[in-house]
């Protein structure tokens, strides 16, 4: 299962984790679907850890899940942050993922069983480069401190594959079981 960030800086191509998280890789492909991160910016980046994107507040308050609010953490053993270019979604504390997301910039053990792993980097590296050099704001206001300059902007998302719809499968809510429809 593949994606294409479609940035203001190139393009970044990324394989989303459908088989091990997918109730995060259905949040996060109907969010893509839908529209929700066009035009939106990666608005928190910090060199040597991760850029963040996915709020359509361009803030790092906003943003919500398919479902509306929050939905549980999913992780799994095998999905950890131990290279540069793993995609995890963002949160605010345990089983509060909504839309932002974010890519790491390098290994981050401390991570793992804190933000859940959804997908990585394929394709785009020169990308990601760009991204981790880009200046930031800087200063002491928090929201301000990691803001690039010239924040990225994702125009758009191209879905390449998706095992989930393909299969007719859905998450109607963030906690029940997943069904099938034609």
């Amino acid at each position: 299962m593949a994606v294409t960030l479609h940035t203001s800086l190139g393009d970044l191509k990324l394989e989303i984790f459908c088989d091990t998280v997918p109730r995060t890789s259905f949040n996060f492909l109907a969010l893509a679907a839908s529209g929700e991160y066009d035009g939106t910016i990666f608005h928190r980046n910090m060199r040597g850890f991760m850029i963040q994107g996915g709020d359509p507040t361009g803030t790092g308050k906003g943003g919500e899940s398919i479902w509306g609010g929050t939905f549980e953490d999913e992780f799994n053993p095998d999905l950890v942050h131990d290279r540069r270019g793993v995609v995890s979604m963002a949160n605010k504390g345990p089983n509060t993922n909504r839309a932002q997301f974010f890519i790491t910039y390098e290994r981050q053990p401390h991570l793992n069983n804190v933000y859940t792993v959804f997908g990585k980097v394929i394709n785009g590296w020169e990308v990601l480069d760009q991204m981790e050099r880009l200046p930031c704001m800087g200063g002491t206001k928090k929201s301000q401190m990691h803001k690039p300059v010239k924040p990225p902007v994702i125009e758009r998302i191209t879905i390449h594959a998706n095992p989930l719809a393909e299969e007719g499968i859905v998450y109607p809510s963030k906690t029940g079981p997943p069904e099938r429809v034609q």
